[in-house]
């Protein structure tokens, strides 16, 4: 959500609530709908992705079993996507621990492994912080 917001705020996809995005998906799908909003958010960053990259990378693709999870929780949990980050800017400002090389446009950061999850989430913010403070598109992908 973080990447989203920030995302949003530098102009690089459109804010899906401005469309009335979450209230239809609450609408459309009583019981899931915020399950519904996620997968919509995510399809939306992916086209954007795409055409950056020229659809060569797949930025938001996790392991199943992380899909899988995230899904879980999602269809369990009443859960405000949208209030999960306040600041997001801020919010990636503060993941931005780790020095990285911003020379490239898209990035590999390497294997996704839930024993190293937070170094990856770290990259990913340096890359999305420095691309969205820059407006030079910064892309992080897994191998």
């Amino acid at each position: 959500m973080a990447v989203y917001s920030a995302g949003v705020e530098s102009g690089l996809w459109k804010d899906m609530d401005m469309a009335g995005a979450s209230d239809m998906m609450a609408y459309l799908f009583p019981k899931s709908g915020h399950l519904a909003y996620y997968q919509l958010l995510l399809e939306q960053m992916k086209v954007a992705h795409n055409a950056l990259t020229g659809g060569v990378y797949y930025l938001f693709k996790l392991p199943v079993q992380v899909e899988k999870e995230i899904s879980d929780y999602l269809r369990r949990e009443e859960c405000d996507i949208k209030g999960l980050v306040q600041n997001p800017k801020e919010y990636l400002k503060k993941m931005d621990s780790i020095p990285t090389d911003h020379s490239f446009s898209s990035v590999n950061i390497g294997a996704f492994s839930l024993q190293n999850i937070d170094n990856l989430l770290r990259l990913c913010a340096s890359h999305y912080r420095y691309s969205f403070e820059n407006n030079v598109p910064s892309y992080p992908y897994f191998e």
